[in-house]
Parts: C-alpha cells; structure tokens; sequence
C-alpha cells in the first residue's frame, strides 16, 4: 500500500466538535418542552376573541383595471371581481364606466407612457412580445451564448470504463479550452465541433488506460479505506498543485479561478476528482506493474553488443572564422587584401573573436565568428571541411578560397571518430533496460483489466479499426 494509503488520519466528527454540540442540544430541548408542557395561568382566558380580517385601503389596483367598482369607492384589487367572470374583457374607466374603443386605445397609450416613465411605479409591467422566428433566433448568437450551455456540453458522456463515466469536461482539461478559444474566432461552428472531437480522441486512450488502474484500484481496497485516501489525495491538491493552477491561470484569487474554471464548463471539485483518480491510479500501476530489481551485467552487454552502432560516433570539431565575400564590388584581389589584414590582426595579438565582430562578413561573425560542434562532411564547403578536420588545434590557418568567399579557420576542439566504450555507456543501457522492463509490465498488467472491465465509447463505430485506447474492437467486453 502508498504512503497516503497506510496512514490514518482523525475522525472526521470529531474534528468538527459535534458531541459538543449534541450535548449543547441536549441542554436545550428538554428546557423548550417544559415551558410548552406548562398549564394555563387562571388569568388566561378560556376562550380568544376571533380576529376579522380586513382589506387595507392602499391602492394596488392598475390604472384601467376591469371592475363594476368605482374607484371612489375603493382602488383594491379585490374589488376588481368581475360581475360576470366568464364574459369578454370590456376596457372601463377609473370609475367602472365602460369606454369606446378610442377611448380604450387613448387610455392603453397613456398607460404605457406613464408605467415607462415612472418605470413601473403603477404595478403593472407592459409586455410587449413577438414570437422570434427559429432563423432569426439562431442567427442572434451562438449557443455557446446561452447560459449554462457550456455546463451541459461539458456533460457529454464521451466514454464507460467499467462503472466509471468519461464526460466532455474530464477531457477538455483548462489547457485544452483556453488552446481552443485562441484558434476558434474564425471558425464556423461546425469546425470547432471537428475540433473538439479530435481532443477527445487524442486525450481518450490514456484518459482510459488512467481508469482502468483507478477502477481495478477500487475494486481491491477496501471500500471504508477510500474516504481516508481521497481526504489526503485532496488535502496534497488544495497545498500543492491548486497554488500552481491558480498561478498558471493568471487568476488573482482563488475565488477568481473558480469563475473561471465555471465561464468554461468546469469546476474546481471535478478537478480535484480527476487529480484523485490519476493519482491513486499512478500509485496502483507503480505496485502493479514494477520493474524492481537489478539489470543482470550479461544483459547489459549483450545490449551494448546488439547495438553498437548506436554508440559509434563521427569526427566532430568546434572552430572559429574569419569570412570575406566576393562580390562585383569586392573584387578577389579586394577581398584577399582585406582578409589578410584581418589575419595580420589577429597574429598581433588581437583576439579573433573581436576581428570577427568588427569586420567580418560571416554567419556567425555577431558572435565572434564561433561555431559549435560540427561532424565531418557536415559543411557545404568541401574545402572548410578538408581544413577543420585536418588542420592542427589551436593553429590559424591560411587563407582559404571556396568560390565564393575567402576564409581563415582555428580550430578550437576536434574528438576523432569513434565509439563510446560499454564503461561509458552502461548507466544509460540499465536505464533503457528498466525502462523496457516496466513498460512491458505495464502493458500485460493493463491487458488484464481490459480482459475484464468493459469499455464502451462514442467513437466505437468509427474508429473501429484503430482500436481507441490501443487494443482492438474485438477485444473489448462488452
């Protein structure tokens, strides 16, 4: 078992203090139940006086309400009961006086203006809808516009390992959206859906092989066990990886990147939940699939026989030049003269490096004319190559002419052709070896738990051949 497995943490009500709180309910209730279970004082009265309601006189009833009522009698809404519920709506005045149909018109008009310019103090809310066209609605915003959308497309059911639920939001990670809102502006719709559907497809096989461990994990420990890893997993969320992803965000608060984990379908409990499941799934495969124990010494060097052109290596030299260009106007005799100076400068003492800078015509003459390692037949001048891996180290050559240049080489460094002795190599080798013996655990280990845990996703039908999460259709149990 892990580290964060085997050690026990406290009891989680105890950390809160509830039996203090219990008792402190204890001391109350029996209290409350007496002084209702107390008998009536003689002073109280039998019997209590009923209490009439009554209808307040404020105005609540709309300027233009349907009513037989005069508002001179009264202005409550109760009083707007119609005489004959069932008949047709008939526009009246303040006083219950039916009116003309220019008259209602003239009424409904200066209502309108009144309720927008006292803005509503009348209590009546005009409405005025029109029924939006489905074209013309699609055409007001996208559905990413829509409130909550985000939320419901992140819980796209994308792949089951087991019984265990893969949604949209577990693989579209923070990195992934924030990669996806800088290449969408100028997309259709339908390319950004294209888009989305390759993540899933290149974040699914490991997000898989993850829940393969993670399911195979929770099936062997044992079930009151969980809550205890998943409190220390959560506790190493919240000190150490939450500061980063904050900080990573550009959030100034914590409070910050929750909203923006929300404005992009997240949350900050599926993050800690999908940090849980990679974790105990990391620790379960460690245990699982170990490559512990020491390379044999044979098998290293059988290794280093069956590869040893993997460990041979060219002639390679670090150099440093001085380059004149021919040119119409540089002539050869120009630029041989100018060359030679510079040459003579340098046997003077002057560092080459400061020549190079100065009045050098070369590549690399703004970093003093200095080339690092270079390997034979590397150059496109046959004539620079010939020089560099013939020429003495530490020696300044004399003026080379390829054509289209003039140059003057030193050569710094030279390793001649060879191959790394085993002595040198054999970190390496047991390096690879290891490697090679866990990765070839890892893979018997996760053939098992595909053997036995079904997996189902929305790319089946169509990647059938690829077979997602490396194994084929066929092996799949269904």
């Amino acid at each position: 078992m892990p580290t964060f497995i085997a050690a026990s943490v406290r009891s989680f009500w105890s950390g809160f203090g509830l039996a203090g709180t219990v008792a402190a309910l204890g001391g109350i209730l029996p209290a409350a139940m007496a002084a209702d279970d107390r008998p009536a004082t003689p002073s109280a009265p039998a019997v209590f006086t009923p209490v009439i309601p009554t209808i307040p006189d404020a105005i609540s009833r709309p300027k233009g309400w349907p009513t037989s009522i005069p508002a001179s009698v009264s202005q409550h809404v109760l009083s707007s009961i119609r005489d004959n519920p069932g008949g047709p709506l008939e526009p009246v005045d303040s006083e219950g006086r039916p009116l003309s149909t220019k008259q209602a018109d003239e009424a409904a008009d200066d209502s309108t203006t009144t309720a927008a310019e006292s803005g509503g103090a009348t209590g009546v809310i005009q409405a005025d809808y029109e029924e939006v066209a489905p074209a013309a609605a699609a055409a007001a915003g996208s559905p990413e516009d829509t409130p909550g959308y985000q939320s419901v497309e992140m819980a796209l059911v994308v792949a089951r390992v087991g019984p265990e639920v893969v949604l949209a939001g577990d693989l579209m990670t923070p990195a992934a959206t924030e990669w996806l809102a800088k290449v969408s502006p100028n997309l259709q719709p339908e390319q950004i859906e294209q888009l989305k559907l390759q993540i899933y497809q290149q974040v699914l096989p490991p997000h898989i092989e993850s829940l393969l461990v993670y399911v195979d994990a929770c099936r062997t420990i044992p079930e009151e066990r969980l809550p205890e890893i998943k409190a220390k997993v959560d506790e190493a969320f919240d000190q150490e990886q939450l500061p980063q992803l904050v900080k990573a965000a550009g959030a100034s608060s914590l409070q910050d990147y929750e909203h923006q984990l929300r404005s992009q379908g997240q949350s900050l409990d599926r993050m800690r939940k999908m940090f849980f499941e990679r974790a105990l799934a990391q620790e379960w495969m460690q245990q699982n699939a170990s490559s512990a124990g020491e390379i044999p010494h044979a098998e290293m060097i059988a290794w280093y026989q069956n590869h040893l052109s993997d460990y041979e290596f060219e002639a390679r030299a670090r150099f440093e030049q001085l380059t004149v260009k021919i040119t119409p106007a540089q002539p050869r005799d120009l630029a041989w003269n100018r060359l030679a100076a510079m040459g003579n400068d340098v046997l003077q003492g002057r560092p080459l490096a400061e020549v190079a800078k100065a009045d050098s015509d070369g590549p690399t003459a703004r970093t003093g004319g200095q080339y690092d390692w270079t390997t034979q037949g590397s150059l496109v001048s046959e004539v620079l190559d010939e020089a560099i891996f013939s020429l003495p180290v530490g020696q300044l050559s004399a003026i080379l002419d390829d054509g289209d240049a003039l140059h003057i080489i030193r050569v710094l460094e030279r390793q001649d052709a060879g191959r790394t002795p085993f002595v040198e190599a054999q970190v390496a080798i047991r390096e690879e070896l290891l490697r090679q013996r866990r990765t070839k655990a890892q893979d018997e280990y996760l053939k098992r738990l595909r053997d036995r845990t079904p997996v189902w996703t929305m790319f089946d039908e169509n990647a059938a051949a690829a077979g997602i999460a490396g194994r084929s259709p066929t092996s799949r149990t269904r």
